[in-house]
């Protein structure tokens, strides 16, 4: 039976008005949303409660908060009762026809979180759930984690008996989506559960794994160092070049700056004006680039010349992002807002390209190049798909995900492992297969952020709850956790490994960057599987 539903992307137009050009997220929800304090915000009413809100997936909110606090109280701290009050916004949040139950208690930031699922004759939609945030027992946020508009839902007559069975998202081509049944499969490995689903002709496989299983590392042989940035604040992203000198970029301060591990010196160099240096990455030839959000084109430090140089976009409004340099010597730079990517020529100075990505308002973050077949690969967190195009090319193609929002990406061996910014886990795209398997991390509760790769090969990538690197085995599929010590929302953007395999990455909310070595494997260590 196929039951047709509204399509409510216009919905949103009666119900909100725009507020302000950049959000103003309250300190506790800060980061759920990627690229949260670059987007407007909305106001709307939900049973009469005034909230603020940021989209990001779709024309329905996603992140909420309550513009008055003492009236956030409308909202019970009570499972049931907040059960109800959510199943009383279902159209305006997208998710009409499902019923919203208690799922589970979880954490975030320090707040506490209950996790609603949806369901609808007896099926739950797989991956969505609504979250609310409480402080001291008061309501300060909802996150409304559903697909998007729905076209149309294929219910399932009566699911055969003994079979486990989901509702799945399928993508159709006017953006909407049709909820189809999708059988699920479980089986037990030696690393832990492994799910298969089957939905929209292909089968997507999870695996998850045991959080108090063997791990490959002894984590007694992981030492952190932690180094406090004496001038200006909030360290974003970071990189490493040939000499070991350690580089990151303070949009806050306009500035990028370089830290010398063995002396433990830093060095600011200003950027110019009001250009808040975004992305940034270590090239060849002495050269550190970075996006100028507010400067309006690509800025590159000459650390062989001491010289700052800012090459303005060729079209209007830039807010360039995340750039990355390939094998043909040109560099590539994102835009999340103006929804492209440019290319640029280093030699000659001048701009090569600029392509609009062609799903709209992808907010399209970072690329690696897949150097075995000369294709680049950019992730696009709010359509949640990958981008590819060839070097020296200009079509762009794009391949879905099945959601948690890809953030960040590197490139091994016929793989694209990725991110997922709003699940708890990491995806791999199989290049030759274009298979997808997602691993979910073994700590509970810790989403996906920065990554990169360490030279032997191994996926590092930091998470955005309490605060770990996890480290991805591809050989035995296991993950090695490790908690960093300063006790801080989670990791932002910045992520590196040097030549040396010692992890780098900064904790943008406390104004420091840190490392992790990991020593040789003691005797009584787990060994690789």
């Amino acid at each position: 039976m196929r039951i047709q539903a509204l399509v409510l992307t216009t919905l949103t137009t009666l119900l909100f008005s725009a507020t302000s050009l950049f959000a103003e997220i309250p300190e506790e929800l800060e980061n759920i949303v990627f690229g949260d304090e670059k987007r407007s915000t909305i106001v709307l009413k939900l049973n009469d409660l005034s909230f603020e809100s940021l989209q990001a997936f779709s024309d329905f909110p996603y992140l909420m908060w309550p513009r008055n606090v003492a009236a956030a109280a409308a909202l019970p701290y009570d499972k049931e009762g907040s059960a109800a009050w959510l199943n009383g916004v279902a159209k305006e949040l997208g998710y009409s026809g499902f019923e919203v139950s208690f799922s589970r208690t979880s954490s975030w930031s320090g707040n506490e979180v209950w996790m609603f699922e949806l369901t609808r004759k007896g099926l739950t939609l797989h991956d969505a759930r609504i979250e609310v945030h409480w402080k001291d027992k008061r309501m300060i946020g909802i996150v409304n984690h559903t697909p998007g508009p729905v076209r149309a839902i294929e219910d399932l007559a009566a699911p055969p008996k003994g079979e486990e069975w989901v509702y799945h998202t399928r993508l159709n081509d006017d953006l909407t989506y049709d909820l189809v049944p999708a059988r699920v499969t479980r089986q037990q490995r030696a690393t832990g559960e492994e799910i298969l689903i089957k939905a929209n002709d292909k089968i997507l496989t999870r695996n998850f794994r045991p959080t108090n299983g063997p791990q490959w590392i002894d984590p007694a042989t992981a030492i952190f160092t932690e180094y406090v940035v004496p001038n200006g604040t909030f360290p974003d992203q970071i990189s490493v070049d040939e000499g070991g000198i350690v580089w990151f970029s303070q949009p806050n301060n306009n500035a990028i700056t370089e830290f010398d591990p063995i002396a433990e010196t830093f060095l600011q160099h200003p950027t110019t004006g009001a250009s808040a240096p975004d992305g940034m990455i270590v090239g060849t030839q002495g050269r550190i680039w970075s996006g100028m959000y507010n400067g309006g084109g690509l800025g590159v430090w000459d650390s062989i010349a001491n010289k700052f140089s800012n090459y303005p976009a060729s079209y209007g409004g830039p807010r360039m992002a995340v750039p990355v340099e390939t094998t043909d010597g040109n560099v590539w730079v994102t835009d999340h807002l103006n929804n492209r990517i440019s290319e640029f020529d280093p030699i000659t100075s001048t701009w090569l390209q600029s392509l609009i990505v062609p799903t709209p308002s992808s907010w399209i973050v970072q690329g690696y190049e897949d150097t075995d077949h000369g294709q680049i690969y950019f992730t696009e967190y709010s359509a949640n798909q990958l981008a590819k195009i060839a070097v020296g090319g200009s079509q762009i193609s794009e391949i879905p995900t099945p959601g948690g929002g890809p953030a960040f990406c590197v490139y091994s061996n016929d793989k694209v492992y990725y991110s997922r910014w709003n699940e708890f886990g990491i995806g791999v795209y199989d290049v030759n297969t274009q298979q997808i398997t997602e691993y979910q991390f073994p700590i509970s509760g810790e989403q996906g952020g920065p990554m990169w790769i360490a030279p032997n090969g191994k996926i590092v990538t930091g998470t955005r709850a309490s605060g770990y690197i996890m480290i991805f085995n591809p050989v035995s599929e296991t993950f090695a956790s490790f908690k960093i010590p300063t006790n801080f929302p989670g990791l932002k953007d910045g992520m590196t490994v040097d030549a040396n395999g010692v992890i780098w990455f900064t904790e943008s909310g406390v104004s420091k960057i840190a490392k992790l070595i990991l020593l040789p494997l003691a005797p009584h260590s787990f060994s690789e599987r």
